[in-house]
């Protein structure tokens, strides 16, 4: 059976993420040639099946927007193109808080790595697509991109302004053949670094039961949920379908509980 991704350059961003990694191991399966980028390239797995040409591995942090475009230089070196975009990074810090209790520095911090340096990728990468005929950019958002988080403030307006900015470059861009759309997964199995240090094995069971009660499938979000998300978004299966906000949280947007 032909891959999905075959002869497809793809960059996956936070490719040392749990959802970076499910992401890379499903990408490869489909054929695709992959750009794995991530601040710290010792979370990127070191054990792969792939050819080794077809796997480059970047140290880059994506705040900076000098960064960006060496990786996009690297990337079109190293394989001649760019097909596919996909931004997995984020924080979700403990000190998030709500708005009168959110300091300027917290709010700059996360605005600046879950939004600025999404904006920051996106953009780099958008004359090389254009040039190549076309392309699709996958955005990992939020439940919070659709509905607000309690005590939560920056994170939730980080995660909003991602699925708008993936609206207006699939809005700008969709006559350069290039498609852009939003995942927005609810909490993880595993939480992100941030909050994983801090919680004990008694909130981590907490926080699992109570996000199975929120879905009516009963159950968290996985990493390979939200890989199987990207891999429709970033192949032709979605040839048509641009500027989408796709719920991966078992329903649990559509239910109030009381």
């Amino acid at each position: 059976m032909k891959g999905l991704l075959d002869d497809k350059t793809i960059i996956i961003t936070g490719a040392g993420s749990n959802v970076g990694r499910a992401a890379e191991q499903l990408f490869l399966a489909h054929g695709a040639r992959l750009a794995l980028v991530d601040r710290d390239i010792s979370r990127v797995s070191t054990t792969s099946d792939a050819p080794p040409d077809n796997r480059l591995v970047i140290a880059a942090d994506l705040t900076d927007a000098a960064a960006n475009e060496r990786v996009v230089g690297q990337v079109v070196a190293h394989f001649g193109r760019i097909d596919g975009l996909c931004n997995t990074f984020g924080i979700d810090p403990p000190m998030a808080k709500g708005t009168l209790d959110t300091s300027e520095a917290d709010w700059n911090r996360i605005i600046a790595v879950n939004l600025t340096a999404v904006f920051l990728a996106c953009r780099a990468v958008l004359p090389a697509m254009r040039a190549g005929g076309g392309g699709s950019i996958v955005n990992i958002g939020s439940q919070g991109s659709l509905l607000t988080l309690p005590g939560m403030t920056a994170y939730g307006v980080s995660k909003a302004g991602v699925l708008q900015l993936t609206r207006q470059i699939a809005s700008d861009h969709g006559a350069d053949g290039i498609r852009a759309n939003c995942i927005c997964p609810s909490g993880l199995e595993q939480p992100s670094a941030d909050r994983l240090q801090i919680l004990t094995d008694e909130q981590l069971a907490r926080r699992a039961d109570a996000m199975k009660r929120l879905s009516p499938l009963g159950r968290v979000c996985t990493p390979d949920d939200v890989a199987k998300a990207m891999l429709f978004f970033v192949s032709d299966l979605s040839s048509f379908t641009t500027a989408a906000a796709l719920p991966v949280e078992g329903g649990g947007t559509a239910v109030i509980r009381f």
